[in-house]
């Protein structure tokens, strides 16, 4: 009688982290093969922590989250035991072996409006994120400002007076050079000055031997020759130019 040799070729197709199966004792059926399955291997968290996508090892459950524990069936995309805390939805971290299908899907921006430090002659203006300069006839003390989408701030209209674009003062009078101006206010700032005498007082420009224009928005100078020294007569809005 001759012998009849079968050869059996048995190929398993099993997922990641499944069980494995050792012993083939008694495998052969009527038919002379079995169809073997692979069953997905399991891990068990305690309280506090969770299983991530890809991992055989729990990790501590991350901020944001609340992980109750228990036994899950290992997973190579998503993580699996963690619940997003409804009372604590703003996440500030990094959080990673997680995905869409087992994480929140809400995500809560919050932000810290901008602070700006304005010099004098500067103010911020509503729903404006940088410093600008004053306009004419108000002034702008500068300051420090938080961005504000409605409220302009650090700028005053002046009422009795007038004051050049980018000044920090309101001046009482001006004083008129042809076409130009050089506004006059009632503090002194330099010595000597220009001295100029109202009904309601003196008012006084700045000199300086700098060449200086009269004011931050004329290219024209107005010179004085004091005590043998040329001088050039100004307002304090060319501080700002």
């Amino acid at each position: 009688m001759k012998k009849i040799s079968a050869l059996f070729s048995l190929i398993f197709v099993a997922p990641a982290f499944a069980e494995t199966v050792s012993d083939f004792t008694n495998m052969c059926g009527v038919n002379g093969y079995r169809r073997l399955y692979a069953v997905p291997k399991s891990f068990t968290c305690s309280a506090g922590y969770f299983l991530p996508a890809s991992s055989s090892t729990c990790a501590p459950c991350p901020d944001g989250y609340t992980c109750p524990g228990g036994t899950f069936e290992a997973n190579t995309v998503n993580a699996v035991g963690l619940v997003i805390d409804n009372d604590n939805p703003y996440i500030s971290y990094d959080i990673k072996n997680t995905c869409a299908a087992n994480t929140g899907h809400r995500m809560n921006g919050f932000f810290s409006p901008n602070v700006h430090n304005c010099n004098p002659g500067y103010y911020l203006p509503a729903n404006v994120d940088s410093c600008t300069i004053c306009p004419q006839n108000s002034y702008c003390t500068g300051g420090t400002y938080t961005f504000n989408e409605t409220t302009n701030q650090g700028i005053e209209q002046c009422t009795n007076g007038n004051a050049p674009a980018g000044s920090s003062i309101c001046y009482g009078h001006i004083l008129h050079i042809g076409d130009d101006m050089v506004y006059l206010k009632s503090t002194k700032l330099t010595t000597p000055s220009l001295n100029v005498g109202m009904d309601d007082g003196i008012f006084y420009a700045n000199m300086t031997t700098t060449p200086t224009p009269m004011n931050a928005g004329t290219e024209r100078y107005l010179k004085i020759e004091y005590d043998g020294t040329v001088y050039y007569v100004c307002d304090d809005s060319t501080y700002t130019r």
